[in-house]
């Protein structure tokens, strides 16, 4: 029995090693080409500062009766995962990259990497103690780990984004690297508020 949980250890370690280094590079692509496309807009000539959760989990989800305890990646069981990756939508991927996403996001792990954002913005990764203190116009982001298809040009991730007053959403992204540069395919949300 230990030899099996030591070889799942050893796979979600590899895992984890394999897609890090193209983590940085696909979350650079979500978060400039859907949030910070209209940056000049709202950001009136000041600097835009992304906050991402470094742990990602539903900690700071709205409590019981918003209805996104049940609709968050953060906040299912590992069994309520498992049946998601079965949505129709899901099929757009590789099965590779869906078996990597949920092997990736499994457990709840630290988050931070480098981020390359246009000039003017920039990202902080922040404990969720440091999120309840922080404030940010564009609230915070809180996003799964990446997973990948062997030849790293698939990606599938779940973000879920807080935001002061009645808006946030999450759901899952769905990328590929055209070109050498990642672009987003497909966008299902779960929830939004």
């Amino acid at each position: 029995m230990f030899s099996v949980f030591l070889v799942i250890g050893l796979l979600l370690g590899a895992e984890l090693r394999r897609t890090e280094a193209e983590t940085g590079a696909v979350l650079s692509a979500f978060f400039s080409q859907q949030v910070l496309r209209d940056m000049y807009q709202w950001g009136a000539g000041n600097a835009v500062e992304i906050a991402v959760q470094r742990n990602p989990d539903c900690r700071m989800c709205p409590g019981p009766g918003s209805g996104i305890e049940e609709q968050s990646w953060f906040a299912q069981s590992l069994k309520s995962r498992r049946s998601l990756l079965s949505g129709a939508w899901f099929a757009q991927s590789s099965r590779t990259t869906r078996a990597s996403f949920f092997l990736n996001s499994i457990f709840s792990t630290d988050i931070s990497t480098d981020l390359r954002l246009p000039a003017g913005a920039r990202a902080v990764f922040l404990s969720p103690s440091d999120l309840r203190t922080k404030r940010n116009d564009l609230g915070f982001f809180v996003v799964s780990r990446v997973g990948l298809s062997l030849n790293k040009n698939e990606a599938l991730f779940y973000v879920d984004h807080f935001c002061p007053g009645l808006c946030g959403g999450g759901g899952y992204v769905h990328m590929r690297k055209v070109n050498g540069e990642w672009q987003v395919v497909y966008r299902q949300a779960t929830w939004v508020s």
